[in-house]
Parts: structure tokens; sequence; C-alpha cells
């Protein structure tokens, strides 16, 4: 298990705050977070290459029950990809996956063995005497990974490697990615802004915000219970809103709501968030969907989101977010101004307490 505990640093103007963080062995954990929010630094924290403008730094990171804390990054058993991919341009694709091997102390036949294996896997068999600039993007992003896979690291720390890819070349990315976490039984920890990317690679995950971690534990879960309604709005849920509770029943301005779900364990909540994706046309010829909320409304906008319809719907002074497929408006009169009915089932309702 990789173990951060109480972590703390501080930067002029900025500070990662009390970071616990307990990611398990063969874990892909992903750390997410909009801009700013720490992520980076605590890749860096972790694999010991703290900024030089750090002022104080606190806390403790374990690999086991073996302390890394104060140990030079080349000895924390770990490889990172960064962004940019950092592939030295004066050096062939051959080169640039062996660059690591000079600083590390590793059996002959074994490193060829790897090397051999890892060429294999990623498919650089043909590119291995180009340059970086002779290789697509693609290409560039699998050399990366195999010049830190080639040490045998314990841990493989991501930092958004697949945001400079085109749609098709980070789905190859994705796929490989997974198959390589599957086959090298090797903990990956993934810093990413693509909601998409997260759920396909990973369980589990954190949250981060403002240099603290504000929610953490399985992917599904962030998602679909958000704890606060900065991370509900973050993830995507866009319907976020004030409640009151009374009796047993949580009330939205006129409208009483149906939940099952209280995230925040025995306190009155006084927030509900509802992800878009969750919300119905009840219309629909074709959906005989049960639905214990259920509502008639106006709507006020529509456009278009990938093959999707983002509505918004006006519901006794209360708007909600609903996005649907674009064969819905195959079935329902859909336009500004339009009357529709609409519901969610009393699970897709995530109650929670903010204070």
């Amino acid at each position: 298990m990789l173990r951060i505990k109480d972590l703390f640093i501080k930067l002029q103007g900025f500070c990662l705050k009390n970071i616990n963080l307990d990611i398990y062995e063969g874990d892909f954990f992903s750390i997410l977070g909009p801009t700013g929010s720490g992520k980076s630094l605590l890749l860096e924290a972790i694999i010991g290459h703290l900024p030089d403008n750090a002022i104080c730094s606190s806390g403790r990171i374990f690999w086991k029950k073996k302390e890394l804390t104060s140990l030079p990054p080349h000895k924390r058993g770990m490889g990172i990809v960064y962004q940019d991919l950092g592939l030295f341009p004066h050096m062939t694709v051959e080169n640039n996956i062996r660059f690591g091997l000079r600083y590390h102390t590793l059996e002959g036949a074994d490193t060829e063995r790897r090397f051999n294996m890892l060429v294999d896997t990623l498919g650089l068999g043909g590119i291995l005497h180009r340059y970086p600039e002779r290789i697509s993007g693609g290409e560039r992003q699998r050399v990366a990974l195999a010049r830190v896979l080639i040490l045998s690291p314990r841990v493989v720390l991501l930092d958004e490697p697949l945001s400079s890819l085109d749609p098709p070349s980070q789905d190859e990315a994705k796929r490989l990615l997974k198959r390589l976490h599957s086959e090298l039984g090797v903990t990956f920890v993934l810093v990413s802004h693509n909601f998409e990317e997260v759920m396909y690679l990973s369980e589990r995950g954190a949250v981060m915000h403002k240099g603290m971690v504000v929610q953490k534990g399985l992917i599904r879960h962030i998602f679909n219970r958000p704890s606060s309604s900065f991370v509900a709005n973050f993830v995507g849920a866009r319907n976020v809103f004030a409640v009151t509770y009374d009796s047993g029943k949580i009330m939205m301005g006129r409208l009483s709501i149906e939940t099952e779900n209280h995230s925040a364990c025995c306190k009155i909540p006084n927030r509900i968030s509802i992800r878009p994706e969750k919300i119905i046309a009840l219309d629909c010829q074709d959906n005989r969907t049960a639905s214990e909320n259920r509502f008639s409304g106006r709507v006020c906008n529509i456009w278009k989101r990938n093959f999707h319809l983002h509505v918004e719907i006006e519901a006794e002074g209360v708007m909600f977010h609903a996005l649907w497929p674009e064969h819905v408006s195959d079935l329902i009169h859909l336009e500004k101004g339009a009357k529709v009915h609409f519901g969610f089932s009393k699970k897709d309702v995530n109650a929670f307490r903010e204070e």
C-alpha cells in the first residue's frame, strides 16, 4: 500500500493541507480536481521532486511499512510520466527507453527480457531508430511509458499523459493503460480532468480542491454520491439544490422529493444532487420506467452536447438540467416553451449535509 499521511507542503501563495490517502497495491487510483487544486504537486511530493520554492513541508509517505519520505526520487521505486512526456529529442526511441538504466543497477538478461517485452507489448519495434519528432503523439506516449516501465517501478504516476492526444489516440491509450495495468500488476496513480478516462480506468480515487482532498473512495460513489456542492458540480451532477427536511420529507420549494440515499449519515440533509442523465423524459412512448419523483415543467433551453440533448426545464420555480438521447426529440414535442413531463427515481437522489 502507498500511504500518504498528514502531508503539508507550503509554497508562495498555495499549500497542500492535511493530505491523507491510502492507495492499495495494484490499484489504478485517480486524482481529480480543477486546475490549481494541487494534483500535480501531490504527484511531485509522492515521487520526491518537491519544487525549489517549497517554503516548508511535513508529513510522511510509506510504501507498505517502509518510509520513503527522506529518500531521493531514484530510491523510491517509482516512475512518472508527465503531460509533456519529456522525451529527449536528440535520442532515438530505443535510447530514450533505455535512458534510466544508467542510473539503476539491473541484471543485464532481465533488462533485455523486459525491454523486448515492452517493445512488443507497446508496438514500438518498427520505430526504435527514429527520433521523437519523427513519430506520432500516440507513439511518443508509448515510448514515455516504456521508459518508466523498463525500471520495474512499484508505482507509476501519470500526470495527464493523454491530454494532448486526439480522441482516437486517447481511446487507444486508455485501452493500452488498462491492459498494462492488468498484465503487469503495477500500481498506477493518474491525475486527470477527463471523467470518461477516470471511469474507464479506475475503481477508486479522490477529488482535490484548494490543496485539500475533499472526497475519496470508489469512483462510482464520488460521481453518484458527492458529499458536497463543490464535488457535485465538479463531477457534472448539475442539479444541486438547497432543500429543507421536515417530518421525513425533503422539500425543494413547493416540490416534495423522495429519496433513499443520505450520504451524510444521520445528519439532516440540506442539499440534494441529481445527475442530469438520471432525469427521464416520461412522455416518451418507448419509456415505461417507473419514477417516484414525477413532475411537469416547461422547456427553457435546449442545446446539443455530443450526441445528446441538454434540456433545461423549469418546474415550480426550480431549474432542472436533463441529458437526453437525440431520438427523444422524435418522440415528444421538444422545443423552447414546450410542456414536458419528467421524473427521476428516488435511488438517484443524493442527499447530503453541507455546513
